[in-house]
């Protein structure tokens, strides 16, 4: 959780505000006297009740001057931070205009020089608000007449050699920039260019402008339409000389600070933090809440919650606004681990003990004889104790021990963490349980920067590599299978599948709602060329973003309403069992919670999340009464939970990680590890939010070695341990 710091001083603003490190600002004008700083870093909130605040909004933010706006008397001034007494630089007075939609602020020097020009993109009506502080006594607006409705400016705007970089479009679809010429808006008569935004595949996205030196960045985030939490992310680089974006893979150094108006880019060595990365403010559409800010690390591919906002409620992201140094730290940088040592067990024949006095004493234990004398029958019990990877060492102990047959089938097998490396043609492997990462070179398929797992079951990956590109993989034994060209893209849809495609009954299924009531079901199987498409309506298509489990020869899926859409891929016709979820479904709601369905067993489980830190809550359907029960206790069975695929297991009930609900992510606070949630205790591990990295592209995989044909070469199917220096 959040730590809530309260101040004695509390009419002075915290020691490093201003001067050092990133902070983010919520002013609360009139709803509330207090002020909330909040810091990034350390998972830190403060609150102070500082009188030149009281009954203000925070417009912008330009080094260490804030933008202030008066609720009551619609005043504006700025105001610096760091001078004694505080210095202020009054402005017109915007009493005609909405807060809300003022937009993004844009500032072309100082508030102290002569030349300052202040400039609102609004976010509605293509207007443009501007004056100038030490010239003009009002505000003067512009309307730019571009596109139809419902197109407009969203509110983010960039300045960059005297030219105005404008978001336009949707809130969540921005589909090109306007650039504005700034002295022609002096002139009267704006002139203005358009730049197309680079279509990004995968999902709708929250667009930001980042000006950094002479560089313009578009960052794309994606976020969960349930917890509000970004899921991936693109960066592109605007090529000047010929206005066209380029796809970059690195910011340089960079740290990007995100908000909700209002985007900032600092060196790591001012930011004061690991290089490549971004803090994102939570967006919350419509009522959907908002968690806290998020990290996302361009280096190692992962997305962390840095700071749990505890009454989200409360906050209003266009009324977050970051504040930023305008000198380095004087401090040393924070050290920051990014990567781990994986311990190895070592076996010696020298041992050292104590004794009663406490001495310690030599000893050494007689290990001569031969491994091959174990009775065969007694190393094929071994193999129940063992997990994946030693498995398959086993018969490299000896001569002997090769005769083990298919050692791996008898082996304990949970799924494992799979996700890919930053520019690199490596996928990794995190086994959660025994806390060890492997690698799997993947040459053959190429880099993996357009890569994305959708839905995984029976050791393979169903995965998208370009647009039109769908595949099935298993990625231990190198299997692959192509599938036909799918029309469209990969947005919004849900997929699944029902068995490993080496298998005559398997089929791949894609769900697209294609109208308010309707929904577009797209079948293949290994004995068909082509996508078989049906559409049905009669309010089918009001569908949770959920992907499908297969069960009984069945897929499952939710309703909005609650309800369960069956699909029977082989008659290819869906009904709806109508029977409400155990929980609330209804999207725009305070309280709203991402569903997972799982099969367990031949049981049909169904997965309640709310906030990080919310507990998590479990149903099972009673096919018999057609009603769910809550589960207090999985008996015996861990979940994998993820938002592309959920996996059920009970072999772990020996190793005692029962009742355990592990989370897509690895923990790094001292080793890397997976958090978890604890049906009995009712508590997360750990229990700090803020530890756990989350990897753009991942999914829990069940591993498999077996194999039926390989249409590709295999080569090095072992994974190997990752080696860390």
């Amino acid at each position: 959780m959040t730590k809530m710091v309260h101040s004695e001083c509390e009419d002075k603003f915290p020691s490093s505000f201003g001067n050092y490190q990133p902070w983010l600002i919520q002013l609360h004008g009139r709803k509330k006297g207090k002020q909330e700083f909040m810091n990034p870093y350390n998972n830190c909130t403060e609150e102070r009740k500082i009188p030149q605040l009281e009954g203000k909004l925070c417009l912008g933010c330009f080094g260490e001057w804030l933008l202030l706006a008066d609720e009551s008397t619609k005043e504006t001034f700025f105001l610096h931070l760091t001078l004694n007494p505080k210095y202020t630089v009054h402005l017109p007075s915007l009493c005609e205009e909405s807060f809300e939609f003022l937009g993004s602020c844009i500032v072309s020097a100082s508030p102290t020089s002569h030349a300052c020009m202040v400039i609102f993109v609004g976010r509605r009506n293509n207007n443009i608000l501007y004056c100038r502080p030490h010239i003009d006594t009002s505000w003067t607006k512009v309307s730019i007449p571009i596109g139809e409705e419902p197109h407009n400016f969203t509110g983010q705007a960039v300045r960059c050699k005297g030219m105005i970089y404008a978001l336009h479009g949707c809130v969540t679809l921005a589909v090109r920039v306007v650039v504005i010429n700034e002295l022609s808006l002096l002139m009267g008569h704006p002139t203005w260019t358009i730049i197309e935004v680079p279509v990004v595949i995968n999902g709708c996205y929250w667009r930001h402008l980042v000006v950094s030196g002479k560089d313009i960045f578009l960052v794309s985030v994606a976020i969960s339409f349930y917890r509000g939490n970004p899921v991936y992310y693109s960066i592109h680089l605007l090529e000047t000389s010929d206005q066209s974006w380029k796809r970059v893979k690195s910011i340089s150094g960079r740290v990007f600070f995100l908000g909700g108006i209002h985007s900032s880019a600092l060196s790591a060595t001012q930011a004061g933090t690991q290089h490549d990365c971004i803090y994102v403010v939570n967006i919350k559409y419509g009522l959907l809440p908002g968690e806290g800010i998020y990290r996302i690390c361009i280096q190692d591919q992962t997305i962390r919650l840095s700071l749990l906002l505890n009454r989200p409620k409360d906050i209003i992201w266009y009324k977050l606004c970051w504040v930023m140094p305008t000198k380095p730290l004087k401090n040393k940088l924070r050290t920051l681990r990014l990567s781990h040592s994986i311990n190895t067990n070592k076996h010696y024949s020298t041992y050292f003990v104590h004794n009663n006095n406490r001495k310690e004493e030599r000893c050494k234990i007689d290990i001569s004889r031969p491994w091959a004398d174990m009775p065969i029958e007694l190393v094929e019990l071994l193999l129940e104790r063992l997990y994946l990877v030693d498995s398959l060492h086993l018969p490299c102990v000896c001569k002997a021990w090769k005769s083990l047959s298919n050692p791996t089938e008898k082996a304990n097998k949970y799924p494992w963490l799979m996700f890919t490396a930053h520019d690199s043609c490596m996928w990794r492997l995190f086994d959660p349980v025994y806390e060890k990462e492997y690698s799997i070179d993947m040459k053959w398929l190429g880099f993996s920067e357009d890569l994305t797992f959708h839905y995984s079951k029976d050791g393979w990956v169903l995965a998208s590599k370009e647009e039109k590109s769908l595949f099935l993989i298993n990625p231990l034994t190198r299997e692959c299978v192509g599938l036909p060209d799918f029309k469209g893209t990969w947005i919004h849809k849900k997929f699944a599948f029902s068995s490993a495609p080496t298998s005559p009954d398997c089929v791949v299924i894609i769900a697209e709602r294609i109208a308010e009531l309707g929904v577009e079901i797209s079948t293949w199987s290994p004995s068909e060329e082509q996508w078989s498409s049906m559409e049905f309506y009669n309010d089918f298509g009001r569908c949770v973003p959920c992907n499908p489990v297969f069960i009984h020869g069945e897929f499952y899926w939710y309703r909005i309403g609650g309800e369960l859409v069956v699909f029977n891929p082989y008659k290819k016709v869906p009904h709806v069992l109508k029977m409400k979820a155990p929980i609330e479904m209804v999207l725009y709601r305070r309280k709203v919670m991402e569903c997972r369905l799982v099969d367990s067993g031949g049981d049909l489980i169904t997965v309640f999340r709310g906030r990080t830190t919310d507990p998590i809550r479990i149903f099972k359907l009673d096919r018999l009464n057609m009603a769910w029960s809550e589960l207090h206790d999985m008996g015996g069975v861990t979940i994998f939970l993820d938002r592309r695929t959920t996996l059920a297991t009970s072999c772990l009930e020996k190793l005692c990680h029962n009742n355990q609900i592990y989370l897509s992510g690895f923990s790094d606070s001292h080793c890397k590890s997976s958090p978890f949630y604890s049906l009995k205790t009712t508590e997360y591990q750990p229990k700090n939010c803020s530890d756990i990295n989350e990897p753009k592209n991942c999914i829990w995989i069940e591993p498999s070695l077996t194999t039926n044909r390989s249409n590709v070469p295999r080569k090095d199917t072992k994974p190997k341990p990752v080696s860390h220096k």
